[in-house]
């Protein structure tokens, strides 16, 4: 992700940037609390390769507890449109290891040379009910059971936290501290949407 906290400046005329923060949560199943990989990204039509990008996390201003793990996202992208697809990450404690994907399904367009907010994601894993979309495969059986992906679902909320976020960003990346960053807040998740996909996935 960029940019680092090692940076000291930005560059937009080569890439836009896009930021949000990211929560993440297991309240089915306590002792494994999601963390993320990558989050996916697909450019248009999303036809070839290319157009399907990921963009792993890392650790740069991260705080975890054991109530879930808050993450700070920072994507360089070509001005265009774009759908963030979702989240896949896992957790694990030996001996049991599950993997899950949060299911974002949201419209960004990037506008040439800007730096935007696009929101905070608070992503929660619950107990699924009939016909609600998994928080993860159901294969390894064990695992994904053990660690909740299988038997859970999520309840997912965007929300504006744009002062509090911003400032955030700006203290722990020094690249964005003199940075214009506006505000592009993702609207709501939209369950119906995410469990449509996941049916034909």
């Amino acid at each position: 992700m960029s940019p680092t906290t090692a940076m000291s400046s930005v560059d937009t005329s080569k890439n836009s940037y896009a930021l949000m923060t990211v929560t993440l949560k297991n309240a089915y199943h306590t002792s494994y609390q999601p963390s993320p990989i990558v989050v996916h990204m697909e450019r248009g039509a999303a036809d070839s390769r290319a157009d399907r990008l990921n963009f792993k996390f890392d650790d740069q201003a991260t705080t975890t507890s054991d109530n879930g793990n808050h993450y700070f996202v920072r994507i360089p992208l070509a001005p265009g449109k774009y759908v963030m697809r979702g989240i896949t990450g896992q957790s694990g404690i030996f001996p049991f290891h599950g993997m899950f994907f949060t299911p974002l399904h949201e419209t960004v367009e990037i506008k040439p040379n800007s730096i935007v907010y696009l929101g905070h994601v608070d992503a929660t894993v619950v107990e699924r009910k009939d016909g609600e979309l998994r928080a993860g495969p159901v294969i390894p059986l064990i695992d994904q059971a053990a660690t909740g992906f299988s038997g859970g679902t999520w309840d997912i909320r965007v929300s504006d936290e744009f002062d509090q976020d911003v400032a955030e960003f700006k203290k722990d990346f020094p690249a964005l501290t003199n940075a214009s960053i506006e505000r592009e807040v993702l609207p709501a998740w939209d369950k119906q949407k995410a469990t449509e996909w996941w049916a034909n996935h």
